[in-house]
């Protein structure tokens, strides 16, 4: 994806709308593991941005170590006024600063595109986890959601997602390439009605969807032109919306007599 200088706007991401709650996949993770062969387990989150995710996390989860990665200091900035106890790394997802099989969870929410090295990425996270650890993926997925309200009046940001993201078959391929097992992928339909006025007033405010910031000022100008005639027309349409989110494991090596 494009190519947005997230230094530049961080402090707008920093708003209560992108606020988490703990992560319910990395808690599963962790009551199904029971015990650790060291004593604190590590997690990571590659692509934290403000680190909203990591801090919910550690709000909940005591005696865990949290390490969060992103490209862009801005972010970085804010993460660690919001929780300077986590470990606020900056740099590229393609080549993590971290030792070989230190982390037992790795997550990558809404970001891994950034990175533009996806093959990269995977056999980073494959290193950096250590046998029995688990990668956990969740973005948005284009390819079945091409009626989204911004694909629907900014046709360009679809063309840019499409070059970006992964077909979720591919994406699975490459991990199981890297050498992740038991992969699997869960789709979570959240189409909704949409009122065009509202989503005018959304969209006028470029900032709110990475995929605004990263299409042209002219193909920018010209979805809003479409929506505001399109307030005249209708006052609510339905949005496809989808969420994927892949899984992998590094298992433990078999040993045999």
């Amino acid at each position: 994806m494009k190519r947005t200088d997230y230094d530049k706007i961080a402090h707008l991401y920093d708003e209560r709308a992108r606020d988490h709650v703990a992560d319910e996949a990395l808690l599963d993770f962790l009551s199904t593991r029971g015990s650790f062969r060291q004593s604190t387990p590590c997690v990571l989150d590659v692509g934290c941005g403000a680190g909203k995710q990591l801090a919910a996390n550690h709000e909940r989860l005591s005696g865990v170590a949290f390490v969060g990665i992103d490209r862009f200091q801005g972010m970085l900035r804010i993460a660690r006024q919001r929780c300077p106890e986590i470990a606020w790394i900056q740099a590229d997802g393609a080549s993590l600063p971290l030792v070989s099989q230190a982390c037992d969870y790795a997550t990558s929410q809404f970001s891994y595109p950034h990175v533009r090295n996806t093959a990269g990425l995977l056999n980073e996270i494959f290193r950096v986890l250590r046998p029995g650890g688990r990668f956990v993926m969740t973005n948005i997925d284009p390819w079945s959601m091409t009626n989204w309200a911004i694909y629907r009046y900014f046709p360009e940001a679809l063309a840019l997602d499409c070059q970006d993201f992964l077909p979720v078959g591919q994406f699975l391929d490459l991990m199981r390439a890297v050498g992740f097992q038991g992969v699997s992928a869960r789709q979570e339909e959240r189409s909704s009605w949409r009122d065009a006025e509202e989503f005018l007033a959304f969209a006028s405010d470029r900032h709110r969807a990475s995929q605004l910031m990263a299409i042209s000022n002219e193909a920018y100008t010209a979805g809003l032109q479409r929506l505001i005639r399109d307030t005249q027309l209708r006052s609510n349409f339905i949005s496809q919306f989808v969420l994927v989110t892949i899984t992998g494991d590094k298992c433990r090596p078999r040993f045999t007599d």
